[in-house]
């Protein structure tokens, strides 16, 4: 999910099953991650100089989108267990 705001460009997207990484123009600022139960859970970088913008739009993305994704194959996998009779 791409957002720009206040002329920088946000992303967040799935790097592992339970989380998804937030870019900002690139740079990396934290990690989302949830199980289901509507709570967001952040992992934020400590090197950086952070916004309140930037927990605002990870937030609110995380919540709305959801955080992580299975890989390709396995999802490859369970389409063609389906198929099967």
């Amino acid at each position: 999910m791409d957002v720009e705001y206040d002329g920088a460009s946000y992303r967040l997207v799935p790097d592992s099953v339970p989380s998804s990484r937030l870019t900002r123009d690139g740079t990396h600022l934290g990690d989302f991650s949830s199980d289901g139960d509507e709570t967001v859970i952040a992992e934020w970088r400590e090197d950086l100089e952070l916004r309140p913008a930037d927990a605002a739009i990870g937030y609110a993305l995380a919540a709305a989108f959801g955080t992580g994704a299975q890989p390709m194959w396995m999802m490859i996998v369970d389409g063609v267990t389906s198929a099967l009779p």
